[in-house]
This record gives C-alpha cells, structure tokens and sequence, in this order.
C-alpha cells in the first residue's frame, strides 16, 4: 500500500530533523573526539614511562620515602592528565589516597601473577627501561631494603567509573541529548499547535456553531495537517449547508403544506352547506388531496434517495432510458408534442434501477410540462470513455441565467414555472439530482438557442 506524501510532508520534516539532529551530533562528535585526543597526546608530551620509573627509582634509593611522596606530589601538580600511585607492602598508597577501580584490578592482577610465577620477567624490574609499558606495575627499591609498588593511571577517568562511562562516552551522550532535546520539543510543538487548534475548532463545530474554521495559517499548510484542517473546514461548511439546507426544506414543506391545506379547509367550509355546489366542493377536495399526496411521496422519496445504500446492481441504462421514454409518449400524443429518441446499443453500469428510472422520468416530466404543443423534445445518449451522458432538450420557454443553479434545489420554481397550471411543487428535479448523485454522477441544466432547456445528466460506466 502506497500513499502519495505532499513535498513539505510531516514524513519529510521528521526525516530531516531526526538526520540534522544525528548529522550535528556526528560531526561535533567526531570534532570532541579528536580534541580529547589530541589533549591526551599534547598532555603526555615529553613523558616516557620508562625515564618516570627510572626517575622513581633514583630518588627512592637516595631520598627514602619522603623523597618518593614529594615526586609524586609535584608529578601530580605538574601532569594532571597522569596519575602516580606507590604502594608499599601492604597495598597502602604513601599519600593515603584511594585506589581507582582501574588500578585496583592491575594490582590484584599483579599479586596473582606473582603468587604464581615470582620470577616471571615482566614482573622483575627492568635495568635498561626500555620495555617500560603505562600499564605495567614497577618495583621501587628503599635504601632500607624493602620494595614499594609503582602504578601508572594515564589520562585518569576512576570519577567517571561508577557510572561505567568514560568521560568521552558521557560528554557524547549529554551532547546528543543537548542536541536532540530542543529539536524534539520543537517538531512536538510543530505538531501539536495546529492540532490544538484543530481540537478548538472541532469543539465549537460540536456545541453547535457551524461557522467554526480553523485558522487560515493552518489551513494554508502544504503538509497533512494542512490537510486535516482544509478537510476540516469542508466538512464543516457541508455540515452547515445540510442543517442549512434540512431548515429551508422543513421552512419549504410548511410552506407548501399551508395553500392546499388552506384550500381544503375552505373546501369543507362551503361542503358544509350543502348547497348546489357541494359536488364541486367534494371534486376540490379530492384534488387538493391529491396534491397533497403528491407531496408528501415526493418529499419522501426524495429523503430515501438522500440515504439510499450505494447502488450495486448491473444494468443496462438504454433499456431504462426506453422504458422512460415509452411510458412518456403516450402523454406527448395528448399534448401534441413529439420524443425524438434513437435506441442505441446497451449501455452498461452500477445502478439502482427504480430510481435512474425515476430520475429521467422526472427530468422528462418537466420538459413535457413547459414544451408548446407541436414541437419535439430530444432524448440522446452519449457514450464517452468512462461516462455515458443522457441529454434531455426541450423547447420551451427556458430559465433564466440566474436561476440555473437553483433548479435542482428542493421546492425551487422559476417565476414563468410558478405560474404554469399542474407545475407542481418543485421537487422533481431535486428527486432526479439526489439519484444522479447517488450513483456518483453528475446533472446541469444549460439554454439552448433559440429557446428551450438542456438538461445534461452523466453517470459513470460500469468498470471493465
């Protein structure tokens, strides 16, 4: 599964900042390095462990031990990178300092070593001191005749021990989190800013103001939170528009509920008399019964198409378009107009049959109602390469510009369709737009010269 990632996604920002945060702790990591290194090499400079121990030895034979602690002292104060430790026969250093876990494990080395092979050579002290190692315990002699125990510790780390971390490794990893730590509050606040304020907007939107937005800041942002906040705001202004939308057809409903309504009330009244015209007043009733049938069906067939299920059937939409246009020209030949519709070949795709059907029958109804008697209307069928488009065009008095986009809504009628008698109560091309969209098409309604209307609806083929 693959997504396609915008050019300043998240993924990107993250990328970059986890590889700028790894590339600056690389590179100053490897610059430390190199000056503790250089540190350790500059700070040893001129010292040689064999001449130290040559040294030692020499003021041990002629100055005792007092001679030996004031060495070791000044070695101390002058050398900080190197550390001396003497020890005498009972492992006691002469300064009285603590040994360092380091030197602690040579000289338990050193004594098991000893106890195994006494005359081992690298035990024995070297008279020429050129095999002298940093590391190598050496043996001093006092004028007394008793022997003390040398110990090196180069560049001396024992403070860092009890965290088992030499000094370099634990200034790496305090820089890396000196490092990381600011980039990482950074990215979280990059992040979670716009989604508290995304959380803002969606409480408004949900104690009911419907106008909420999200900032046009982080509404404008090319990532995915840019996004979130544009699918935001549609889904918001689409929740508006269908409140909006559900209060003006309640508002509409009421509205058209009221005139026949108010006619049968009148009807009844003058029935009640029981006069010559009782007859016409009962026929009156009937109709307006009638109309108000009509009404309701329409009105609920028009919230059934609003939550109908997906469409899943396979049919042949010319067959649908044929029955359609059958059924219509038997009122076309009363009103002395002609359908003029040539059966192409079958035409396949998704669909719910009942309501495609009721959708061409409406938008065919309504060009029977304003077309003048003696003309034609034309039926086509288009096949395109991944749509088939049915085209509706009559000859009548046509709708005005403005009024184009307001033809589809619920209970629109134009002022020339208002005054037509039979025209009806505006719903049947809602009832056709709400099947259109149902099966994920599209329908416009377009003039033609020199008068008339085009009604165009396209609907996607089946796939291959």
């Amino acid at each position: 599964m693959s997504w396609p990632l915008p050019n300043r996604s998240l993924f990107w920002r993250a990328f970059l900042t986890f590889w700028g945060a790894m590339t600056i702790i690389l590179v100053c990591g490897m610059l430390f390095t190199a000056t503790v290194a250089w540190y350790r090499i500059n700070s040893l400079d001129g010292l040689n462990p064999a001449s130290l121990t040559h040294d030692a030895r020499q003021i041990a034979r002629n100055h005792g031990m007092d001679g030996l602690e004031r060495w070791v002292v000044a070695m101390d104060q002058r050398y900080s990178a190197l550390k001396i430790y003497v020890l005498d026969a009972r492992d006691t250093e002469i300064l009285g300092r603590p040994l360092p876990a380091r030197t602690h494990d040579w000289l338990t080395a050193y004594r098991a070593a000893t106890e195994r092979s006494p005359q081992a050579d690298y035990l024995q002290p070297d008279p020429v001191g050129e095999r002298v190692s940093w590391w190598q315990p050496q043996l001093l002699d006092l004028p007394d005749g008793s022997q003390l125990l040398m110990l090196f510790l180069p560049f001396d780390s024992s403070h860092w021990e009890v965290l088992g971390l030499s000094p370099v490794a634990m200034a790496l990893l305090l820089f890396a989190l000196a490092v990381t730590a600011p980039l990482c509050w950074a990215l979280t606040r990059h992040v979670t800013a716009p989604l508290t304020q995304l959380r803002q907007a969606t409480h408004a939107l949900a104690a009911g103001r419907l106008d909420a937005q999200t900032p046009p800041k982080l509404a404008g942002r090319k990532d995915e939170l840019g996004l979130l906040a544009r699918d935001f705001n549609a889904m918001a202004d689409r929740l508006k528009a269908l409140v909006d939308t559900r209060e003006q057809l309640l508002h509409n409903i009421a509205h058209e509920l009221r005139s026949p309504l108010a006619r049968l009330r009148l009807a009844a009244e003058l029935a009640r008399r029981k006069d010559e015209r009782q007859d016409v007043q009962l026929d009156r009733i009937e109709r307006e019964c009638e109309r108000l049938d009509t009404l309701v069906g329409n009105t609920l067939r028009l919230a059934r198409l609003g939550a109908q299920p997906e469409p899943s059937e396979t049919l042949d939409l010319t067959s649908v378009v044929a029955a359609v246009v059958d059924d219509a020209r038997y009122e076309a030949g009363e009103q002395q107009v002609r359908i003029l519709w040539d059966s192409p070949a079958p035409v396949l795709l998704t669909g719910d049959r009942d309501s495609l059907a009721s959708a061409v029958e409406n938008v065919l109804r309504n060009a029977l109602r304003f077309a003048p008697a003696h003309s034609a209307i034309r039926v086509r069928l288009l096949i395109g390469a991944r749509e088939a488009c049915l085209e509706i065009e009559d000859r009548g008095p046509g709708v005005p510009p403005a009024d184009l986009e307001s033809l589809f809504e619920p209970f629109f009628r134009t002022a020339s369709g208002a005054a037509v008698p039979g025209s009806g109560a505006g719903l049947g091309l809602s009832i056709a737009q709400a099947a259109i969209s149902a099966h994920k098409g599209r329908i416009s309604a377009r003039n033609v010269s020199p008068q008339g209307l085009s009604v165009r609806m396209e609907l996607p083929l089946l796939a291959a």
